[in-house]
């Protein structure tokens, strides 16, 4: 928007526009009480110091998320270690768990006889047989190999500080690009502010 006066020719224009700042809503000036929670306390803070907590806040946000995909990424990596060694003794693991008589004795086999832990064991064992000995192996290997993969990356982004960092520069581009809008208003220095001298011609 933009709004065109026109003036008599001798007036003064800059009187004319501190005058309309002064004494209408042309410009409008508002105080800012900016009190934000920092670790559950109320605090007053600046303009650098809101960013600054931001940024901390999204590190941490950063740091859990990126802690959660790995401890997951680790309990499938488990499971599928489990099941390759389980594929790779395919015929063996069939005859203990069809010989077994409960299926405490079949996970207490595997978990002997095959050097499996307990959560891989009753993996093994919570899968019926047909669909066992259906799995193919290159499948799970190639999960196996990417989730590995998956863990070193999300391992080094913990260690490096500078690689969380550009996460979080990378997420608040994509947000701009994601929301972008171009600006409805200027941006102009401060009118200054009006002075009853500016009225003597």
């Amino acid at each position: 928007m933009r709004i065109v006066y026109e003036l008599k020719k001798d007036a003064m224009p800059s009187v004319v526009l501190n005058n309309l700042y002064k004494h209408t809503q042309l410009q409008t000036s508002f105080s800012v009480n900016n009190v934000a929670l920092v670790k559950g306390r109320p605090f007053t803070l600046n303009l650098k110091e809101l960013i600054l907590h931001y940024v901390n806040h999204r590190h941490e946000v950063v740091v859990r998320r990126t802690e959660y995909e790995l401890k997951e990424a680790e309990k499938r990596a488990h499971i599928l270690e489990g099941y390759l060694v389980a594929l790779d003794n395919i015929d063996a693991v069939i005859q203990l768990i069809r010989d077994s008589k409960d299926p405490e004795t079949a996970r207490n086999g595997l978990m002997e006889k095959f050097d499996l832990t307990e959560i891989q064991a009753r993996a093994i064992l919570d899968m019926r047989l047909q669909r066992l000995t259906g799995m193919e192996r290159a499948k799970i290997q190639l999960e196996y190999d990417e989730l590995m993969k998956l863990i070193e990356e999300l391992k080094d982004i913990l260690a490096n500080k500078e690689r969380r960092m550009q996460i979080i520069k990378d997420e608040l581009l994509e947000i701009k690009t994601r929301y972008n809008d171009e600006r409805r208003t200027a941006i102009e220095h401060n009118a200054e502010d009006f002075n009853y001298e500016d009225m003597i011609p």
